[in-house]
């Protein structure tokens, strides 16, 4: 009788199986699809059309608060959203043992291997590899000019600007934001934004000045170092945009193989979800200097706004054989949000709120009122998408 105890306590109950086709509302399925299209594409897009089409006469606080909201979004993204679903996906008790009983610890293991990847990417490819710092010729240069020497009349009156900006910090040591010095660029250029920013120190040629003025020779030094930071800005958002593309194909499929109320709710999560998101990444894709007539930031918003509409047509097409509670749909599912979660964490704490708010040149960008207003915007997307986790 103990034996057939444990033999009955042993049984794993059996996973989920396709959805019938009995309740299934295949225009609505398909409407969903168009409508998940048009919110997610004009959403990414959005911030973009703000930037390109300076006619519409968007309020240039539009993209402050979009950026440090949408950082929350991310952040929440990866805490609520996508790690959660892991290890409730990968635990499932209907998976095999090795799952949820040897190793049940999965998930966050996953996580931190793409944090790590992601780290080692950035290293490959970070701009101080090549020898972008400044050479000691240079930085004797900007630190006489700094402090008021025979140099001084050929570079930036730093005392002016209302605070010393040290020739130390910046490029040499500490994290310098990539993104945010290309997001404070372009809203300087904004109408009007002057007397929404205040006292901000400008970024783009008198900060070059600081290190380089025409006297030195070493402008080509500055255009290199400019464009080096251009491409650590781009890579970070294309490694901000693989870790939400990840996820995204499964959320797409996730609806359109759910069925009655089930669906309703989860359609509205979804739509709240993806607009979040898609401004979140918007905003960061407007941030950087792209060429007047260039492709990729539309192409990019454009990959946002497909990828869940692609996996809601992946859904329909296999809604007779994908299910989400088959042990191949756990192991699918819960294998990409670990990998998407860590993706994310590191993209979203590391090379967005940690550059937008510790990095040194952050000191010059947000000072006073505008840095506590930035603080609860994050808190407020933050607070937002994890109330969006109760039902997507």
């Amino acid at each position: 009788m103990l034996r057939a105890r444990q033999m009955a306590t042993d049984v794993k109950p059996l996973c989920g199986t396709a959805t019938s086709g009995e309740d299934y509302n295949l225009s609505l399925h398909i409407a969903a699809v168009f409508i998940i299209l048009f919110v997610s594409s004009t959403a990414c897009a959005f911030p973009l059309i703000v930037v390109k089409a300076p006619r519409l006469r968007i309020p240039p606080t539009f993209l402050f608060i979009v950026r440090h909201f949408g950082t929350g979004v991310l952040i929440a993204t990866a805490f609520v959203h996508l790690l959660p679903t892991a290890f409730i996906s990968l635990t499932d008790p209907c998976l095999p043992n090795f799952w949820n009983k040897d190793y049940p610890a999965m998930a966050g293991a996953l996580a931190l291997a793409a944090v790590f990847m992601i780290a080692v990417v950035e290293m490959v490819f970070s701009p101080g590899k090549n020898g972008c710092a400044m050479p000691a010729e240079m930085m004797e240069e900007s630190v006489g000019r700094g402090h008021g020497g025979e140099n001084a009349k050929e570079g930036v009156d730093v005392g002016n600007q209302g605070a010393e900006r040290r020739p130390e910090q910046g490029l040499i040591n500490g994290r310098n934001s990539s993104i945010g010095r290309e997001l404070q660029r372009m809203a300087k250029s904004s109408a009007g934004l002057d007397a929404v920013e205040g006292n901000i120190l400008p970024q783009t040629k008198q900060e070059s000045n600081q290190y380089v003025t025409p006297s030195s020779g070493n402008k080509t030094s500055a255009t290199l170092i400019e464009e080096q930071n251009h491409k650590k800005a781009l890579m970070q958002c294309l490694l901000l945009e693989m870790g939400i593309l990840f996820h995204s194909v499964f959320i797409g499929m996730a609806l359109s193989v759910a069925v009655g109320n089930d669906f309703i709710v989860l359609l509205i999560a979804i739509t709240f979800h993806q607009t979040f998101e898609g401004l979140a990444l918007g905003s960061r894709i407007a941030a950087l200097s792209w060429r007047k007539h260039a492709s990729q930031p539309w192409l990019m918003a454009l990959a946002y706004g497909c990828t869940t509409p692609i996996g809601q047509a992946i859904g329909l097409a296999t809604r007779n054989l994908y299910a989400p509670g088959s042990q191949v749909g756990l192991l699918m599912v819960g294998i990409m949000n670990a990998i998407s979660s860590g993706l994310l964490t590191f993209t979203s704490l590391v090379d967005l709120m940690s550059e937008d708010f510790l990095s040194d040149e952050s000191w010059t960008v947000l000072r006073g009122k505008r840095r506590v207003w930035a603080c609860f915007l994050v808190f407020g997307g933050a607070f937002g998408m994890s109330l969006i986790g109760a039902w997507a």
